[in-house]
């Protein structure tokens, strides 16, 4: 299955070269599982340690390209 969560859409989010965990600046030490599947970071003011969602525009030009085939 593959889930896409709202957190990669973030500027805070971190890209990492680890594949088992997701980071961002808000959880440093790793998104929790349960945020990052059922979370909704774009309608919370804050994610954690006073960080919420901020839209990335450049990463989702290519992602919104990749999500429109």
């Amino acid at each position: 299955m593959v889930v896409f969560s709202d957190c990669a859409e973030c500027k805070n989010f971190i890209n990492d070269e680890r594949r088992d965990t997701c980071k961002c600046k808000a959880f440093p030490e790793g998104i929790p599982p349960e945020w990052f599947l059922k979370g909704n970071p774009k309608e919370v003011r804050e994610c954690n340690n006073g960080i919420g969602f901020e839209p990335d525009d450049e990463r989702n030009k290519g992602y919104l390209k990749f999500t429109k085939r």
